[in-house]
This record gives C-alpha cells, structure tokens and sequence, in this order.
C-alpha cells in the first residue's frame, strides 16, 4: 500500500467529479436549444445528477466496510464509463426514437452515481490514512474539487472559442452546438481513465472504524444521536447553498449578464482552490464550526448579490464573497463529522453526502421551476402565446418578435433567472444562527475537541513537502 499514491488518485477521482460537473453545467443551454427542453427540464435533468450521488452514497455507505473501499472506486469507474458515453449518443438515440429528455436524465443519474460512489471511497480513505489530520486532509482532498472545476471549466471554454459556440455566437447552430457539446463530454474521460489505471493495481486499507474494531451495532446508534441529526440538516443546507447554483448558473447568467457562466464559475473555483489548502491554520484558529459561521454569512450575501449581476465585473464582484463563503462548506462538513463521530465511520460520511446530495436534487428542479414559472408569469399573455412551444421559450420565435414584445420576454427571463438564486439565498441565514450556536456551545465547553479512535497515519509533517 503506498499512501501518497492512494490520495494522489483520490485526488484524480475528485477531478474527474467535476469535470462531470462543470461540463454539464456548461453544455446546459446548449442542450435546452438542440433538444427543445425548458429551464424546468433542464433543471430535472441537472438534479438528476445529485438524486443519483446521494441514492448511490445511501447504498454504498452500507457496503463499503464489507466490500471494501477499491470495490466502490471500481464502480464509480464503470458508472462514470457508461453515463459519459450514454451522454455523448444521446442524438443518435434520439433519431433512433428514444427521448432525449429521459436518455440525458438516465445518463446523467449514472454519471452522478458515479460521483457518489467517488465519495463513498475516498472520503473515508483519506480519514483512514490521516486520523490525526482530517479536516486539514478532507479540505486539501476536496480541493481538487475546485481544482478540477477550474480545469474543465477552462478547456470549456476554450473549445467554445474554438469552435463558435459563445453565448450568441454565429457559430450556435443545432449542428454545431451538438457537435460542440459531445466534445466537450468526452473530456470527462481523461481524469476517469487516469484514475481507474491508478487505483487497478494498489492495495487498500480497510477503514479506521473497521481497524478500531468499532461494531456494527455502535456505528448505526451514531447516527441517531441529536448533534448529528442537526449536523446533518445543516449539510442539506450548505450543499444546498454551494451546488445547487452552482450548477445553474450558466443558465441564470446568460440570461441576467449576458455571459458564460462558466467564467464565474472558474474564478470561484481558483479561490476555492487555493484556499481549501489553508483550512487547517483557519480551523486551528477559529474552529471548524466557527469557520463555518462566517462561511454562511459571506456565502448568503455573496449569493443574494450575484442575482443582482448584470454585466461580468458585477458577476465577478457578487462571485468574490459568494465564492468565500462557500469555499470550506463540504469539506469541512465532513471533517467534522470524521472528528466528533469516529465511531460512524464511512457509514455516517456516506450519509452526509447522501442528504448533501439529496437535497441539491430537489432544489435544483426547483430553481428551474421556479426560473420557468416567474418568466411566464411576467410574459404578457399574447406574446407568451407567439414563443411557447411545448412549455418551452422557443428563441427563434423570440427573435422574430416586434422589438418592444423581444424586450418584454427577455426581461422577464431576467428576472425568472435571477429569483431562483434569491430564494435559494435565504438559506445561509439558517445556517449562521445553527452554527453560531454550536460554536458558541464548544466555547462554553472549552473549546471544539475531536475524537480520535487510534492508529498513527501520517502526519500533517510527514506530507508537507508533497501535499
């Protein structure tokens, strides 16, 4: 077993995630035109990505003790294969009568499955081979997340310059965004062959609850215990505030800024990125929980702001505090889940990505639905008649519209895409008051204190030169 090599690929896994991601989230318009969908298709569609993540970290936390941490890396591998490919068919399935609607929903589900199944294995490898480090080692792993959102997002874009499918390019064609978007798909499997080809052929530990001989009976009771119920009410509602517009946000900012919304997307990403690799210096001197606190208060006004965006220094600006706010939430929710219940091992961290994801696969279809609703509502009647098409905005029909009617729709697209992150924004106000409590709690009890069940690991100082 080679440790430094074992988190090295869970690193690589984690990028692959979000490639699968950013790359969706990028093509989202460009499946809206080529196949006809409305925002709340798309949003059903996207949301089926998290629905999957948490149905297969439910399953999978049960398992993983018994069939061991590569077996679930192993079929994320098969799952993000399959998904990817049935991704990139979806036309020529769809001439072949299958509806690309439900082709892209089962696609999508796989490819999230496969993120879930991501999770389930690296997550508590990482806490296994670090029991003294695990918040510090869970917010660096989970930089890659970023790092890859980053990376994707980038050559995103670069293919979208290269090949004329910028936001009302020339080049926006059905053909060539079809085209344009089965490219960009195929980059998830670099990261996804790297590293299945890493994990193959090394060995695995089993997980520090197994190692510490915790029983099956201990591990379940830890997950009715009231601190963690709490705790995990609170990740609906960080992952909730983090991913779900995240994942929108090329649809809201190309309509309220007239942008990629993968531009934002980036650049909160390299903030994430660099700064997930201080966590620990941050945790040590505020505690975890207390970074969280102020997490929640930056992540809600940042959020609130950026639905205000109205052209990209305004993106940028709203981006900068949201992206600040949300930089420590999943990480750091699950370090402080490996600290204060060891006892629940993988078990409870697979569950607390499970209700992360469950409830991002609610509130994305919702955003959508609620984007879809308040543009309809704000349609006048006679010029909604002209344009919908299936419950869908047809922006050919739009263009071809009178002037004054054309500025109509497009303000109240505007202003649909800009409601579904103001509601969303309510959200981190819960959080401040949940964690400032808890922080407060610690405080009175002398300060935040992990558990730690037993077992060396490395240290912080035996992996400072490479991590």
């Amino acid at each position: 077993m080679n440790p430094r090599r074992l988190f090295t690929a869970s690193c690589i896994a984690l990028v692959a995630s979000a490639f699968s991601f950013v790359i969706r989230q990028d093509v989202l318009p460009a499946w809206g035109r080529s196949f006809e969908l409305n925002p709340a298709q798309l949003g059903v569609i996207s949301g089926m990505a998290f629905l999957g993540m948490a149905g297969s970290m439910a399953i999978g936390s049960f398992i993983v003790d018994a069939l061991g941490m590569k077996t679930m890396l192993a079929l994320a591998f098969l799952c993000h294969l399959t998904g990817t490919l049935g991704t990139i068919a979806t036309p020529y399935l769809a001439s072949a009568g299958l509806s690309p609607y439900i082709v892209l929903c089962v696609s999508t589900l796989l490819v999230g499955s496969a993120n879930g199944l991501v999770e389930i294995g690296i997550n508590p490898l990482a806490a296994t081979l670090f029991p003294t480090a695990k918040t510090k080692m869970l917010n660096i792993l989970h930089a890659w997340w970023p790092g890859g959102l980053m990376l994707g997002g980038i050559i995103a874009l670069l293919l979208s310059n290269a090949l004329g499918l910028e936001v009302g390019g020339a080049g926006s064609t059905a053909a060539a965004t079809t085209f344009g978007w089965q490219i960009k798909t195929a980059l998830i499997l670099l990261p996804m062959l790297a590293y299945g080809a890493l994990f193959l052929f090394e060995s695995f530990p089993v997980t520090e609850r197994v190692a510490s001989g915790i029983s099956n009976d201990v591990m379940l009771k830890q997950a009715l215990r009231p601190m963690f119920l709490l705790w995990a009410f609170c990740m609906l509602l960080t992952a909730s505030t983090e991913l779900a517009p995240q994942g929108m946000q090329s649809l809201v900012l190309e309509k309220t800024a007239n942008m990629n919304g993968t531009y934002v997307l980036i650049y909160a990403s390299f903030l994430m990125f660099v700064l997930r690799f201080f966590a620990g210096p941050i945790a040590h001197k505020l505690s975890p929980v207390g970074m969280l606190t102020g997490s929640a208060v930056l992540a809600g006004i940042g959020l609130f702001a950026l639905s205000f965006a109205y052209d990209f220094p305004t993106a940028i600006g709203a981006a900068t505090i949201y992206g600040l706010g949300i930089v420590y939430f999943w990480p750091t929710m699950l370090g402080v889940t490996a600290e204060r219940f060891p006892k629940g091992g993988a078990f409870l961290l697979g569950l607390m990505g499970c209700v992360g994801n469950l409830a991002i696969g609610v509130v994305q279809p919702w955003m959508g639905g609620v984007n879809n609703q308040i543009t309809r509502d704000y349609i006048p009647p006679a010029v909604l008649a002209r344009v919908e098409v299936n419950k869908a905005i047809d922006e050919e029909l739009v263009k071809k519209l009178e002037p004054a009617d054309r500025t109509a729709v497009e303000d109240a697209q505007k202003t649909g895409a800009k409601w579904s992150f103001r509601y969303v924004s309510v959200l981190p106000v819960v959080l401040v008051l949940i964690f400032g409590a808890i922080a407060l709690s610690d405080k009175a009890r002398g300060g935040y204190k992990p558990e730690v069940l037993g077992g060396d690991g490395l240290s912080p100082a035996e992996l400072a030169s490479d991590y």
